[in-house]
């Protein structure tokens, strides 16, 4: 696909690359291409943004950065390309589209580079609209460049539906597209209406949501007459075939599971036979697939996540204890006083002490039929039949600690701001801590996450997720206040005289949400 970019644009690729891994990400975002182009001042990007009055230090403070904040060596061979993000592919997609629609001789340079970013919903379209960039205006720059018998078209998001011009295949090929486009709009809101209804979560809502908008965009590339025109519902030799499993569905997970394969067969086919009509519109249903793909293992997760810890509202962190005893002691009393998860984190113990005390512990939660988590030590874990893992943001990754504790088992990540959040919803953490909140006696911490982020986080998702740092009986109202449905503490209850008591006190003012 690079041979069909310019030698502009790839290099604004390459920067990319550079930023994201400067920056220590995951994957290259839509903001880290935007960044790259904005600070390549000789661009055809750049030169149309200073055209529309756009000051490119003015964009790159937008993103945080200063002017060529790029470092210009060339990237370590050692460093493996960074993967890209949905988004940034979406992004890529778009500007390929663009290039085509308008020539499709044309490679894609910087300026379609702009024009994806600016037609894919997300930060970096948000930054450029901010900004003052119309997709209108965009393409009214673009347009003189084309020859002058090629009528300039607008970017995908509003591209003219293109003509099925064969009329011994229209109607076959026009009843096939119709029917899947159908099939993935009904996949895609039968699980949107769950996760906003039953879930409750705005996060993926709003993910389902821009999904279902760019398949509604990319199927206007089809010619709704011959779609509709094609279509014979009663002729339909399919709608008279039921297999048993069709008839009937054991539980709303089995809804989901269903509709998810429903709207990736149906993207599947939209592309295949999109093929037929214009290369560039299919790989649009291409990078939705894969959407989609992705979507059912955050759904999916978080369906598991509810049934594991939907009703977990009080979670204690335990370690450092001077003996065994001390350590089931305060356990056994945590529990009683009603703590739904107890994390186990230790320090300076050898691995067979470290084991010995999890598997204890493993003990007195099954019996009170609590979830045990390990910190850190996914191995241990394992070893130790807890419920999962716990882990900071320099712990073993996500990946590796799942390779480790399989499929199934609960993985918690630690996050201090949205982006970490964000990163963690789509690794697929089964719940997140969100903190700190206020200072910790039992940790030491440079930044505060304080309150707003506990908002941030309450407006995000509905992903279990337990506000944490130095909360206490005394402060736990502002956190409630703030949109928190459950906390993890630790000093409030280990040292507390009477943890049962002082365990009970905050379950009291977390159940009181319910009243």
């Amino acid at each position: 696909m690079l041979e069909s970019f310019t030698e502009g644009a790839f290099r604004a690729l390459e920067r990319a690359q550079i930023r994201a891994r400067q920056r220590g990400a995951a994957s290259v975002e839509p903001t880290d291409l935007l960044a790259a182009l904005v600070d390549e001042s000789e661009s055809r990007a750049a030169e149309l943004l200073a055209e529309h009055g756009l000051d490119a230090e003015l964009l790159l403070a937008a993103l945080g950065l200063e002017a060529e904040f790029l470092d210009d060596s060339e990237p370590s061979p050692s460093f493996p390309p960074l993967p890209q993000s949905q988004a940034f592919r979406a992004a890529l997609n778009d500007a390929t589209v663009q290039a085509k629609t308008l020539d499709r001789g044309r490679p894609v340079g910087t300026e379609h580079l702009l024009a994806g970013l600016l037609a894919a919903p997300g930060p970096a379209a948000d930054i450029l609209a901010e900004a003052g960039l119309v997709v209108e205006e965009l393409v009214q720059k673009l347009a003189p460049e084309t020859s002058s018998d090629v009528d300039p078209l607008p970017l995908p998001v509003e591209m003219a539906p293109l003509e099925l011009v064969d009329p011994s295949q229209a109607v076959d090929l026009g009843r096939i597209l119709d029917a899947s486009a159908n099939r993935a709009r009904e996949g895609l809101r039968v699980v949107e209406d769950y996760v906003r209804f039953v879930l409750g979560d705005p996060g993926l809502t709003k993910r389902l949501k821009e999904v279902r908008h760019r398949l509604a965009e990319a199927i206007k590339g089809f010619d709704p007459d011959v779609l509709i025109g094609s279509r014979d519902t009663r002729g339909d030799v399919g709608t008279h075939i039921m297999t048993a499993s069709e008839q009937s569905r054991e539980n709303a997970r089995a809804v989901l599971t269903a509709n998810f394969k429903r709207a990736g067969e149906a993207l599947r086919t939209l592309e295949e036979y999109g093929k037929l009509v214009d290369v560039w519109l299919a790989g649009r249903f291409e990078v939705l697939r894969y959407d989609v793909y992705t979507l059912e293992k955050l759904t999916m997760t978080a369906v598991s996540a509810y049934r594991a810890l939907g009703d977990a509202k009080l979670y204690l962190l335990v370690g450092g204890l001077p003996t065994l005893g001390d350590l089931t002691w305060v356990v056994g009393e945590a529990l009683a006083g009603g703590v739904d998860v107890i994390q186990l984190r230790e320090k300076g113990l050898t691995d067979r002490e470290w084991l010995t005390r999890a598997r204890e512990v493993r003990i007195l939660t099954a019996q009170a039929k609590a979830r045990f988590i390990v910190n850190d030590r996914p191995d241990l874990a394992r070893l130790a039949g807890a419920d999962g893992v716990h882990l900071g943001q320099d712990d073993v990754t996500f990946r590796d600690a799942r390779r480790i504790v399989g499929p199934t088992a609960l993985i918690g990540i630690s996050t201090h701001d949205r982006e970490q959040l964000d990163r963690a919803i789509l690794e697929g953490a089964g719940y997140i801590g969100v903190g700190p909140v206020f200072s910790s006696t039992t940790k030491d911490f440079s930044d505060l996450a304080g309150l707003a982020y506990v908002r941030t986080a309450a407006e995000t998702t509905n992903l279990p997720w337990f506000a944490i740092g130095g909360i206490t009986e005394e402060n736990v109202d502002r956190v409630l206040e703030a949109g928190a449905t459950r906390i993890a503490v630790s000093s409030a209850i280990v040292r507390a005289e009477s943890p049962k008591a002082a365990a009970a006190a905050l379950r009291a003012r977390l159940d009181a949400l319910d009243s």
